[in-house]
C-alpha cells in the first residue's frame, strides 16, 4: 500500500528544481490565525483499533470493494454513495499512475454531476494560475485535448493526461465545473527555501493561511523520510514540510472558496498523500469551513494474498474514511 510516493516524487523535483541555497529562518505556525483557533480545527489524534477485517467481497461485477475505514467493516455501493452525497466536500485519492484510481474518481465524478448542477472538481494536478485555460474548457470553448496543450500537461503534471481525460469527459458532460487547486510552483519553491519571513510582500500576500504546527502531521512527514532512503538534513526538512503545507493549504482554501461561493458540493482529486490520515486537505477543509469532509483513498499493490491485512492496517492507521480496495483479478474494467 502506497499513500506517499507522489508527494515524495514531487518534493525531491522541487529540490531539483531549485536555483539558490536553502536558507533556514524560524516562521509563526500561522499567517492569519490564532494558536488556539488552529487547535480547535485540528482532528484529534486517532484511536488505534485492533481490526480484524474480513475477506473482501466484490459485489457483481464491480471493480472495487468498500471498507468503513473507522469499523473495518465492508460497506456497500449504496451505502457509499448515501455517505459521499450527504458531504459538501468529498476528497478522492490517488497514486497518480495508477489508472484504477482515476477510475474510481470517474465513477464519483460521474455519479455526483448526475445529482444536477453545481458540482466543482477541484484539481491537484493544476495551480491556480492555470484558471483561465480550466474556465475555458468549463465554458466548452476548448475540448480535452486543446486543455492540455494550453496548460502544457506533460510539463505541469508529467502523468499521463489520458489517465485524467475520462474524469474531464465525465464531468464535462454532467455540466460540473473544475477548478485548479494547487499553489504555484515558484511560491511553493520560494516558501521552501526562504520560509515565510523571508518572502517578498507580494507573495506573502498570496499565501493562504498556513497550519505549520500540528505535531501529528509533522510526524507523519518526518515518517516518509526517515527510512534513510532520502537522507535530508533538518534546515531541509523544515522547508520541504512547508511545501507539503502550502500544497495542503492551498488545495483546502480553494476547495472551501468554492463552497463559500455557492457551490452545491466540491470534489477533490488529489494524491493520497495528501488525503490519508485527514490531517492534510480535510481537516484544513473543515477548519475553514465547520463542516465534515469525506475522504476516500484506494489502496495500492494489494491482492488476495495480503488484502485482509492491508485494509486491518489502514483502518488502524486511520488512513480514510472510506477505503477502497481495486478488484485482484485482470477483468477488471476500465
Amino acid at each position: 500500500m502506497k499513500l506517499a510516493s507522489g508527494c515524495l516524487l514531487a518534493l525531491l523535483l522541487l529540490t531539483a528544481c531549485a536555483t539558490t541555497t536553502t536558507t533556514t529562518t524560524t516562521t509563526t505556525a500561522t499567517t492569519a490565525t490564532t494558536g488556539a483557533a488552529l487547535e480547535r480545527g485540528r482532528r484529534p489524534a486517532p484511536e488505534r483499533k485492533a481490526i480484524k477485517a474480513l475477506p473482501l467481497v466484490f459485489q457483481d461485477d464491480d471493480a472495487f470493494a468498500f471498507v468503513d475505514g473507522n469499523t473495518g467493516a465492508q460497506i456497500t455501493l449504496t451505502e457509499v454513495v448515501d455517505r459521499l452525497r450527504r458531504h459538501k466536500v468529498v476528497v478522492v485519492g490517488e497514486q497518480h499512475d495508477q489508472a484504477v484510481h482515476h477510475e474510481l474518481q470517474r465513477r464519483v465524478v460521474e455519479m455526483l454531476a448526475g445529482d444536477g448542477p453545481g458540482l466543482v472538481i477541484g484539481l491537484e494536478m493544476l495551480s491556480w494560475d492555470k484558471q483561465p485555460e480550466l474556465d475555458r474548457f468549463n465554458r466548452g470553448d476548448v475540448d480535452a485535448d486543446a486543455l492540455r496543450d494550453a496548460v502544457d500537461w506533460k510539463k505541469t503534471w508529467g502523468f499521463d493526461f489520458g489517465l485524467y481525460a475520462p474524469i474531464f469527459a465525465a464531468g464535462h458532460k454532467g455540466g460540473a465545473r473544475f477548478i485548479a487547486l494547487n499553489a504555484p510552483r515558484g511560491l511553493v519553491r520560494s516558501l521552501r527555501q526562504l520560509g515565510v519571513d523571508g518572502l517578498t510582500a507580494s507573495d506573502r500576500a498570496l499565501l493562504p493561511e498556513l497550519d505549520l504546527g500540528d505535531a501529528l502531521h509533522r510526524a507523519w512527514f518526518e515518517r516518509i523520510f526517515a527510512s534513510g532512503e532520502h537522507p535530508l538534513k533538518v534546515a531541509d526538512l523544515d522547508g520541504f514540510y512547508r511545501a507539503q503545507v502550502l500544497w495542503d493549504e492551498a488545495m483546502a482554501d480553494r476547495a472551501a472558496g468554492a463552497i463559500q461561493a455557492g457551490a452545491r458540493q466540491v470534489v477533490v482529486l488529489a494524491g493520497a498523500g495528501h488525503v490519508a490520515g485527514g490531517r492534510g486537505i480535510p481537516q484544513r477543509v473543515e477548519r475553514r469551513l465547520a463542516v465534515p469532509v469525506l475522504a476516500l483513498v484506494p489502496l495500492t499493490g494489494v491482492d488476495n494474498s495480503n488484502a485482509v491485512a492491508a485494509v486491518e492496517k489502514a483502518v488502524a492507521n486511520d488512513e480514510a474514511d472510506i477505503l477502497v480496495v481495486p478488484r485482484f483479478e485482470p477483468e477488471i474494467v476500465l
